[in-house]
């Protein structure tokens, strides 16, 4: 049995990719709707919005390889969320990246990427099997 992917590593290279993105991650406060920018070093923490980027993309992974890649969230009262990642339990990287990917692309507008967006990903009619097309053999 693998041990999994090294959640820091993960979390490291999510914070790139939203730095390289050029977008704002975008928390909207729905009461005064004023939006809040998250820096990309907390929103990538794996007590910040990482465990909301990954539980996101692994929905996505389930609709379109029948399975999970073993993301283990624990109760953290002083997380983002109050949720953590603990471990991922996946034998691959490209796995976790490619499906997370595809959730924070899903949650961007021009406004930027929008956290209040991600739950609409995990439902939406616009699964991966929207996206994904595997190639001919």
């Amino acid at each position: 049995m693998t041990e999994g992917l090294n959640v820091a590593y993960v979390a490291e290279v999510v914070r790139l990719l939203l730095l390289d993105s050029g977008r704002d991650v975008v928390l909207e406060d729905r009461d005064g709707g004023e939006p809040i920018v998250i820096p990309a070093d907390m929103a990538a923490a794996p007590d910040g919005l990482l465990p909301v980027f990954l539980s996101s993309g692994e929905a996505i992974a389930l609709d379109a390889f029948g399975e999970t890649f073993g993301l283990k969230l624990e109760r953290d009262i002083g997380a983002f969320f109050s949720w953590r990642v603990e471990a991922i339990a996946a034998e691959t990287f490209s796995e976790v990246l490619l499906a997370t990917m595809e959730a924070i692309a899903q949650a961007t507008t021009d406004r930027g990427i929008m956290v209040l967006e991600f739950p609409r990903v995990t439902v939406s009619p616009r699964s991966a099997r929207s996206w994904w097309r595997p190639c001919a053999a």
